[in-house]
């Protein structure tokens, strides 16, 4: 099975898919390898490739779909739709729970009114979301392709409502935007920072590698089907990895009448596809993580389970500690939100071999430096009903000793580009503060520093960019 590579510049993800559109399709590059475009439009119907499967006669559909997010306007642009409205909030048993006709005037909705703007996202962004399907219809958009990863109910920030004549606020947890959760690409919603971004391309007849190098910030994504390591059970091995999986936790302080005198704290999800989120929901496949600790969450790493289950895999979890603003005396008047260091999941069932465990102190060079051992990337499952490593994905490895340089390299006779984590000396953690805190124990803070170095130089990934 050969693979391809192609290297350049694109100025939006826009023409980035044209470029994969133009190359994957070329008979004269792939020869049988060459995909199929079934479609390529806007948001929200996307464009999506018909390829081989990995058995005889099998296909599999591979998408990626742009999108502009603008703070404040494209998410109320489609959620204050009044079929939107009607699903999610008037008939919905978590909204008003009214099976009613919808009635709209402005933030006002069947006697409802939202007290702010609905939103889900915390700044604009430009994102470009990956996919896999098993089929494809013409009739259904990107996000409702048969096979395609579905998605249940997540908490987000809540928006706020009240009802006529009453002056008590209610919570509303809004709905996931289509195309959403799935692994995706981010930048500003200005563009490249130098107008154009540099990209990579490996291809073979079912995956797709994607490497996007916006001034210095990288990003990988992968789409296609993994190598099962059990053959023969497994019906769909597909996997979809991106730079983020845009879910961060966030915090804000909600009064729900006007006698409260302390607000109350509410921490929840939001998304945010910013090339400066620094948490671990935005990094490579190796050191994926999640927002909050619950088996079905989205991260940048999703697997589908040999029963045709969608499931995010991560190796960390990174939340909020809630912190009360510091007074002498009275009520607190607010409260702060700090991240906290990066722990390991209990109840996130899939993780990513060898980073599922620490491994900032080990290296495997022979030879005098000339030869290197490089790891496999690997879908560990770690549940009681079922244990044990699923596949590898292909063409990519960590590589188990110091990474000097991003970019193209020669390692084992092989051409690699070597892919830091986001962009290069990018911290394990940034250590947040509310409030004056003074640390006097020097050797814990020494110990700190070790520990977040070591963790530090060992976040790179390895591609391989020919046979």
């Amino acid at each position: 099975m050969a693979i391809r590579m192609k290297r350049g510049t694109a100025a939006s993800f826009e023409d980035l898919i044209a470029i994969v559109s133009t190359w994957a399709t070329d008979n004269a590059v792939h020869g049988d390898d060459a995909w199929q475009l079934m479609r390529s439009e806007a948001w929200p119907r996307g464009t999506i490739f018909k390829a081989r499967g990995r058995k005889e006669g099998e296909v599999l559909y591979l998408g990626l779909m742009a999108n502009r997010i603008e703070k404040g306007k494209t998410y109320a642009d489609w959620f204050m739709q009044r079929e939107n409205l009607a699903t999610y909030f008037v008939w919905h048993k978590d909204g008003l729970n009214q099976i009613s006709p919808v009635e709209v005037s402005g933030r006002t909705v069947n006697k409802a009114t939202f007290t702010g703007t609905p939103d889900i996202f915390t700044h604009s962004a430009r994102v470009l979301h990956f996919g896999v399907f098993k089929q494809y219809a013409e009739a259904l958009n990107w996000h409702e392709q048969p096979g395609g990863i579905k998605f249940g109910n997540f908490k987000f920030l809540p928006i706020q409502y009240t009802l006529e004549g009453s002056s008590r606020v209610i919570d509303f947890h809004p709905p996931l935007f289509p195309g959403c959760g799935y692994p995706s690409f981010g930048m500003n919603f200005e563009g490249p920072k130098n107008l154009v971004l540099d990209y990579w391309l490996v291809k073979d007849a079912h995956t797709l590698s994607v490497v996007i190098n916006n001034s210095g910030v990288w990003d990988h994504a992968f789409l296609g089907a993994f190598l099962p390591y059990d053959n023969e059970e497994y019906a769909f091995p597909a996997a979809v990895i991106g730079g983020t999986s845009g879910f961060v936790a966030k915090g804000i302080n909600v009064w729900y009448s006007p006698s409260q005198q302390t607000p109350t704290p509410v921490v929840a999800l939001q998304i945010d596809y910013r090339p400066e989120e620094w948490s671990v929901a935005h990094g490579l496949a190796p050191f994926a993580g999640a927002a909050e600790d619950q088996d079905g969450i989205p991260t940048q790493v999703m697997i589908c389970l040999s029963d045709g289950r969608w499931r995010g895999a991560a190796n960390y979890v990174q939340s909020l500690d809630v912190v009360p603003h510091f007074v002498c005396s009275g009520p607190v008047p607010l409260y702060h939100f700090v991240r906290k260091p990066p722990e390991r999941p209990q109840h996130i069932l899939y993780r990513i071999r060898p980073t599922e465990s620490d491994v900032r102190d080990f290296s495997h060079l022979y030879d005098k430096g000339g030869t290197w051992k490089l790891e496999p990337i690997e879908l560990l499952a770690a549940g009681k009903e079922q244990s044990g490593i699923l596949g590898r994905i292909p063409y990519i490895s960590f590589p188990s000793h110091l990474v000097g340089k991003e970019g193209e390299t020669r390692i084992n006779g092989k051409l690699h580009l070597v892919l830091p984590n986001g962009w290069a000396g990018r911290q394990f953690h940034i250590k947040g503060r509310a409030g004056i805190v003074y640390e006097e124990d020097v050797e814990k803070l020494l110990k700190e520093e070790r520990k977040d170095y070591a963790q530090t130089k060992s976040r790179y990934m390895l591609l391989r960019l020919e046979e």
